[in-house]
């Protein structure tokens, strides 16, 4: 995901540029033409070269600009780590499935899981590689998810996704899918790890945003409680 935006962040500032240079060369011959030929002044190589590097310098800036531009607001709704979407950016997806769900019918669900014994991770093996490991785990799971599912990182070791269109059978069938993806996953210096996944289905009549949520994340807890490695219900 981040290769990708500074991809498109290159392509965009070559093209910009490009675009900058295009204008720069024609104001430039229509320079020439009007101070020739219609004012008949004689004209100098200062003339040609000022508009096209005052052009090329002002675009420059500007491209530079819209790039910081586009990375802060990158940085606003996207984890800073994994680069998936983070926990506030997540909410508005989430208000806004349960808007439509009321207003038009249809269902969703929310998968809620953690890394089991990530702490452990952490202590044995450093930061860094717990870091690492949180990446890893983002491009397991972002190549299983399907496109219409929203992935984000919730907090810590923690992550959190929004099936739409999913019944409960269909979203346990998908977390475990996801569960048996991490635990068959080998990670560099760690090996394999587990992680335990809450599911439920959102309620037109009795849910809202801090209901679903509950909801999932006591089905989560059952899943530890249960011993870890597992895919419960709410």
């Amino acid at each position: 995901m981040l290769m990708d935006f500074k991809s498109t962040t290159t392509q965009k500032l070559v093209t910009y540029l490009f675009y900058i240079s295009l204008s720069c060369f024609i104001t430039a011959v229509l320079n020439i033409v009007h101070t020739v030929y219609a004012l008949k002044i004689e004209f100098t190589a200062a003339s040609f070269i000022i508009p096209i590097f005052t052009g090329l310098l002002f675009g420059l800036m500007l491209a530079h600009i819209k790039v910081l531009s586009e990375r802060l607001g990158k940085m606003a709704f996207t984890d800073s780590l994994t680069h998936i979407y983070n926990r506030l950016h997540f909410a508005h997806f989430l208000d806004a499935e349960i808007d439509k769900v009321k207003r038009y019918g249809g269902c969703f669900s929310i998968i809620f899981f953690d890394l089991d014994n990530f702490k452990d991770i952490n202590d044995n093996y450093g930061h860094m590689t717990g870091d690492d490991v949180l990446e890893k785990v983002t491009e397991v799971i972002s190549k299983a998810n399907r496109s219409a599912d929203i992935f984000a990182r919730y907090g810590g070791e923690e992550f959190i996704i929004l099936a739409p269109e999913t019944n409960l059978s269909g979203a346990c069938i998908h977390a475990e899918r996801l569960r048996n993806d991490i635990e068959q996953y080998k990670f560099p210096k760690i090996g394999h790890l587990t992680s335990s996944f809450g599911v439920a289905e959102f309620n037109a009549e009795t849910d809202d945003v801090e209901s679903i949520l509950e909801r999932a994340d006591k089905a989560l807890y059952m899943a530890k409680e249960f011993g870890r490695n597992r895919v419960e219900k709410a």
